[in-house]
C-alpha cells in the first residue's frame, strides 16, 4: 500500500513537473519568453497542497479549455517586454503576440505616454487593463519577472545557441548595462542572453534597421531556442532548480491549485508549432519623442484570425513560421 502511494506521489510530482517547464516556459517569453504562468510548487508546497487540498475553500474548480495571459520582462521597475499568449489547454497550441514597449497609450498610471511605464513595480492590474482594452481579450493570468529569473534559468539550462545578427556593443552605465557581443551563432549564457534580449542599438547610434520591431523579432526567435533547450532531456532534471529560481523573482496572480488543474493536459504542448508575432502599428514622433502607434483594428484581427488554436489552424502557423 505505501509502495502504490510513493508511486502515486511520484507520478503527480512527475506531471507537475511538466506542467511548470511549460508555465516556466511560456512565461521566460517575457525576458524572452517561457511560461512561467505557474511560480510554484516545490516539494514542500505539494505535500501542503495535497494534504489541505479538501480543507480550502476553493474559488474555481472548472478548468479552462483557453487560457490568456500577460507575460513581462522587468528591468528597473519598466517592462521591457511585454508578450501576450494564449495557450489552448485541449490541443496543446501556443501563439504568443509581443507588444513594443514604446506602445503610445494614455493611462493615469503611465509616466509619459508609453505602455512600458504603466507597471513600476506595483500597477500589474492596470497594465493588465491596459493591454485588455488594446488587444480586446480578458486574460486570465499574468506573470512579470525581472532580469535575474532570465539570467538564473539560462545559466541553469547551460545556455542558450543563438545567431546574433549583428556586431553588438553598447555601453549604459547608468543602468550597469554593457552589452559586447560578437556576430554569428554561438551558445549565450546568462548575462549573455540579458544583453542579447535588451539589445538596442550601438554606442555609435548604429543597430537594427527596423529598431524596436526588429529587437522584437531577435527576441522571439530567443524565445524559441530557449524553450527547445529547456525542455530537452538533459534539463528534465533540473525542474525543481528552475522553479526555485522562478519563485524567487515573479509577480504572478497563478496559484499551486490553479496550475494543478491542467498537470494532465501538458503532454499535449505543441512547442515546434509555437505561433508568433507583434502588434500590428507603425512608429511614430509625437511630440518630438519616438512611439509605436499600434493598430487596434489589426492587431484584433490577428487575435482573432490566427489565434483561434484549433486543429485546422495549421496554416496559419505554418504561414508564421515560413
Amino acid at each position: 500500500m505505501k509502495k502504490n502511494k510513493k508511486k502515486k506521489k511520484k507520478s503527480i510530482i512527475s506531471r507537475l513537473s511538466k506542467l511548470l517547464v511549460v508555465f516556466i516556459v511560456i512565461g521566460v517569453i517575457a525576458w524572452v519568453g517561457l511560461f512561467a504562468l505557474n511560480y510554484t510548487i516545490g516539494d514542500d508546497y505539494l505535500a501542503a497542497l495535497t494534504s489541505n487540498i479538501t480543507g480550502d475553500e476553493v474559488t474555481s474548480t472548472k478548468k479552462k479549455t483557453m487560457i490568456n495571459a500577460l507575460v513581462c520582462g522587468i528591468n528597473d521597475n519598466l517592462t521591457d517586454t511585454i508578450i501576450f499568449v494564449r495557450y489552448n489547454v485541449q490541443n496543446g497550441k501556443v501563439a504568443t503576440m509581443s507588444i513594443p514597449r514604446d506602445t503610445y497609450v494614455k493611462n493615469e498610471y503611465c509616466i509619459g505616454h508609453k505602455i512600458n511605464s504603466i507597471y513600476r513595480g506595483k500597477n500589474s492590474i492596470p497594465l493588465v487593463e491596459q493591454v485588455e482594452e488594446l488587444l480586446g481579450v480578458n486574460i486570465d493570468y499574468y506573470l512579470f519577472f525581472d532580469r535575474d529569473m532570465l539570467i538564473g534559468m539560462v545559466d541553469e539550462i547551460g545556455g542558450v545557441e543563438v545567431d546574433v545578427p549583428i556586431r553588438m556593443k553598447y555601453d549604459d552605465p547608468t543602468q550597469n548595462l554593457h552589452i559586447d557581443l560578437k556576430k554569428g551563432k554561438q551558445v549565450l549564457n546568462g548575462k549573455q542572453a540579458e544583453q542579447f534580449v535588451r539589445f538596442r542599438k550601438n554606442n555609435d547610434g548604429t543597430g537594427y534597421a527596423m529598431g524596436d520591431l526588429q529587437r522584437t523579432q531577435t527576441q522571439q526567435e530567443f524565445i524559441k531556442s530557449f524553450v527547445s533547450t529547456t525542455l530537452s532531456l538533459k534539463n528534465i532534471t533540473k525542474i525543481k532548480s528552475l522553479i526555485d529560481i522562478a519563485l524567487a523573482n515573479t509577480d504572478t496572480n497563478v496559484t499551486a491549485r490553479e496550475a494543478l488543474k491542467y498537470a494532465t493536459d501538458i503532454g499535449k504542448l505543441d512547442i515546434s508549432g509555437m505561433y508568433t508575432c507583434t502588434a500590428e502599428g507603425e512608429a511614430d514622433y509625437i511630440d518630438g519623442l519616438s512611439y509605436f502607434i499600434l493598430d487596434k483594428e489589426e492587431t484584433r484581427n490577428v487575435i482573432n484570425t490566427k489565434f483561434l488554436l484549433t486543429e485546422d489552424a495549421n496554416d496559419a502557423v505554418n504561414e508564421i513560421n515560413e
